[in-house]
């Protein structure tokens, strides 16, 4: 009897790229996910929530992970998707990431496992964008982003470097093949 092994179900990891990857094929102009695809990062190593952590209202991701963000300097926000492996679907959310590149989730209770792939902003950035936008959460939106950062130059200046030097737990995307 001939057994024919099945073919490998794809990552969780590549399901979430190649899900940026598509998103921004269809942009015409800069925008949200062209901005992932060229600053996004792979997180996938959880931190257990710190005890400073008091979790946020749920649905309520962007002004969750804000509201530490701009008041802890031991934090990075970061918003792009994330995938829980129990629903495998690509959601838009906001997370923080602390100075070695570990996720810390205000808003899932139980994000051990997840994926998540996202841009971490320089607090000040962040603050601004709040202040542009009469305080709306959520930076990777099309009308933010063709009023405050509408080039590429513009956004990176956003861009926190930080959370990924010196952290083995994030990849840049361009560590992943692109898949089209």
């Amino acid at each position: 009897m001939i057994v024919q092994s099945a073919a490998a179900e794809p990552s969780l990891e590549s399901l979430l790229i190649e899900h940026v990857h598509k998103l921004s094929r269809w942009e015409q102009v800069f925008g949200p996910a062209t901005a992932l695809r060229s600053f996004g990062r792979l997180y996938t190593s959880i931190a257990r929530r710190p005890q400073w952590l008091v979790p946020g209202e749920v649905k309520q991701c962007f002004r969750n992970a804000t509201a530490f963000a701009l008041v802890r300097d031991d934090v990075t926000y970061v918003e792009g998707f994330a995938l829980d492996p129990a629903l495998p679907i690509p959601l838009e959310h906001a997370w923080l990431v602390d100075d070695k590149g570990q996720v810390i989730d205000p808003t899932w209770d139980d994000h051990i496992g997840h994926v998540y792939f996202g841009v971490p902003f320089k607090r000040n950035f962040v603050a601004a964008m709040m202040e542009q936008s009469g305080g709306q959460c959520g930076l990777l939106d099309h009308r933010l982003l063709r009023r405050h950062a509408e080039s590429e130059q513009q956004f990176e200046q956003g861009v926190a470097r930080r959370p990924s030097e010196g952290a083995e737990n994030c990849r840049t995307d361009e560590s992943v093949q692109d898949t089209g």
